[in-house]
Order: C-alpha cells, then sequence, then structure tokens
C-alpha cells in the first residue's frame, strides 16, 4: 500500500489520542506526510464563517493536543481546522484537496435505540471517500 500522505480527522474525543499515535506509526517509515483536520459544524442559520468561540477553542485545544501527541513520538503533523455544515463532506473534500492515500478516524462505541451505530460522519466517509479509510474503534467500556 502506497502511504504518502494521511489525513487524520480528530473531534475532540478519547480515540484521538490513539488515532495520532497510529497515524505517526503508520507514516514513520514511508515518511508519509500526516494531515490532521478538525471540522467544527456550523448550523445553517449561522454564515459559513461564523465565529463560534467555544467550538474553536475545543478545536485548537484538539489540534494542539495532536502536535503534542505526534512531537512525543519524534513526527511533525500539518494541523488544519475547517469549518462546514456536515462533518463527512468536509473531510472528504479535505482528503480529495490533500490527495491523501488514507483517511484514519476514530470513533467510539455507542448504541442508539440499543443498536450499534456509527452516526453519519463515518458512514459518509466510507460511502464518498476517495481513499482508503481506516477506522478505529476504542475498546467498550473506555470513554
Amino acid at each position: 500500500m502506497r502511504l504518502e500522505r494521511i489525513l487524520v480527522a480528530v473531534n475532540g474525543k478519547d480515540s484521538d489520542v490513539e488515532v495520532v499515535k497510529l497515524a505517526c506509526d503508520l507514516a514513520k517509515k514511508p515518511k508519509a506526510k500526516i494531515f490532521v483536520v478538525y471540522v467544527i459544524e456550523v448550523k445553517r442559520s449561522l454564515p459559513l464563517d461564523a465565529v463560534i468561540e467555544s467550538e474553536i477553542r475545543r478545536a485548537e485545544e484538539t489540534l494542539a493536543r495532536a502536535e503534542d501527541i505526534a512531537s512525543n513520538r519524534d513526527y511533525e503533523i500539518e494541523t488544519d481546522l475547517i469549518q462546514g455544515r456536515d462533518a463527512g463532506p468536509a473531510i472528504v473534500d479535505e482528503a480529495m484537496e490533500k490527495e491523501v492515500d488514507l483517511i484514519l478516524m476514530g470513533f467510539t462505541h455507542k448504541k442508539r435505540f440499543g443498536v450499534f451505530n456509527l452516526g453519519r460522519v463515518i458512514p459518509y466517509v466510507l460511502e464518498e471517500a476517495p481513499c482508503r479509510v481506516l477506522l478505529y474503534r476504542e475498546p467498550m467500556g473506555l470513554r
């Protein structure tokens, strides 16, 4: 598998730590470039470039944490904060723009109405991404 560019989608959850570590491990041997993105979903009632301080603060903290994790693994990453209406299309667009070989995403085990649920972002990315997608699910009970 050719691996030159990896896009890591983070969301401020605990799984971000392991996903960034995994990206660094995968990228190290082929010296792949890692892009870490955080998508702020902006409500349709607001302009797309609305300044949502609480979300921006959370995104910046999450991206700074990703940089620290990568730095501890002696790896440099490029981070970006994106605002979009829906995270799925924003992630896929970013992957296409950066011409990545792999999208790496983490998620927590969750159920909706008693049934395992991936939410809406992951199915969209799995269906629409032009590249490989690797999912990391936290072990059950860790949240």
